[in-house]
């Protein structure tokens, strides 16, 4: 692929999982609309500007999109619906160079709401300053305004973001390559959207309370005319067994109606260090409940997910009726060749008590 050009929607159904032959993939979230359910994730094609193949190890010094598939069947048959969101689209006096994972969620007036991490850098080695981005679509498939792309910059609302007792480094080391004093690299990332039955709009991401340790952001959004800012950016939530992982990501919240009960799910990893071996690095899912948004969230049980190596899970349908969450999840880097950067097919996760069952 050249420049800017990113490959077409592929013609060829996937089955049993996304093996995509052009594109890695990984991180994931999506809707349901009708009997259609939609699922986003990151991409990076396969093969660089220059013609050689991309080591996925690499894969961060190259511009990502975010790609668009599609299911009528519960995700056992997908079709590449193509790019959704790409840097190169972005208005011309926007400084990000790329974009990170998100969310996205219908409104009550039927336009799509999509929230994303962009990334901007002020060095070589300070790469990784995140910012927390909205805009609209009206029809998923592509976005038609980018009004509210910055909602919250560390580097313009620092100040306001450390006086609630988040952690971020100095402004001259802010997205450093070799991560925060000692630890990984920051955490202002992977917002989801979370309608109430009010309609009201709330954001969770994560963040940080200290360089190694993590924290899930929760704020609430206002809309003014046709556009939204941050009505309240609340304190940190933490979890009670945070110390058991150095980062939060992809965070999730769902709604049980007919339990009044309130699930987090969360992709957790516990890397020391920028550049640390992944087979040092535990990467698992964990799922937490609660009788309230505001917490306190107690685990549901033991981490899970993380022997087979999938990681950044959605939840492509609720269904509470048999306590179960319909989900479909990307392979990380440390699983085998074959399947590493592509989805698996989907799976069960059983609330009471907390087990993983693969649909056959």
């Amino acid at each position: 692929m050249k420049g800017n050009t990113l490959p077409a929607p592929f013609d060829i159904e996937f089955k049993n999982g996304i093996k995509h032959p052009d594109l890695f993939l990984w991180d994931a979230w999506s809707y349901v609309e009708e009997e259609n359910i939609h699922l986003y994730c990151l991409a990076v094609p396969k093969i660089k500007d220059d013609g050689s193949k991309l080591d996925p190890f690499e894969r961060n010094n190259f511009p990502f999109h975010i790609r668009h598939f599609s299911t009528n069947c519960e995700g056992k048959i997908w079709k590449d619906e193509g790019c959704f969101l790409a840097p190169h689209d972005w208005p011309e006096n926007q400084k990000y160079y790329t974009v990170w994972s998100g969310s996205i969620e219908p409104l009550p007036d039927g336009n799509k709401l999509t929230a994303f991490t962009t990334l901007e850098k002020s060095s070589a080695s300070h790469m990784f300053i995140q910012n927390i981005g909205l805009a609209l679509s009206r029809n998923g498939l592509e976005i038609d305004s980018y009004e509210d792309m910055t909602l919250s910059s560390p580097l313009r609302d620092g100040e306001q973001i450390k006086a609630l007792g988040y952690y971020l480094d100095v402004p001259e080391n802010l997205g450093s390559n070799e991560g925060e004093e000692g630890g990984p690299i920051m955490a202002w990332r992977d917002p989801f959207i979370f309608i109430d039955d009010n309609a009201s709009i709330n954001l969770f991401w994560a963040g940080k309370i200290t360089p190694t340790k993590s924290a899930l952001v929760r704020a609430s959004l206002i809309k003014e005319k046709d556009s939204f800012r941050i009505n309240k950016l609340y304190p940190p939530i933490t979890v009670p067994d945070s110390n058991e992982f150095t980062q939060l990501e992809l965070p999730k919240v769902y709604y049980n109606k007919k339990a009044d009960l309130f699930y987090l799910i969360i992709s957790t990893c516990n890397r020391l260090y920028e550049g640390q071996s992944d087979k040092e690095v535990d990467k698992s899912v964990r799922i937490y409940s609660s009788s309230s948004i505001n917490g306190p969230w107690k685990p549901l049980g033991n981490k899970i997910l993380a022997s087979e190596n999938l990681f950044g899970l959605t939840v492509l349908k609720t269904d509470f009726e048999n306590d179960r969450l319909l989900c479909i999840a990307p392979y990380t880097d440390a699983a085998e060749k074959n399947l590493r950067l592509t989805f698996s097919r989907p799976f069960y996760i059983y609330l009471d008590p907390l087990k993983v069952v693969f649909i056959e």
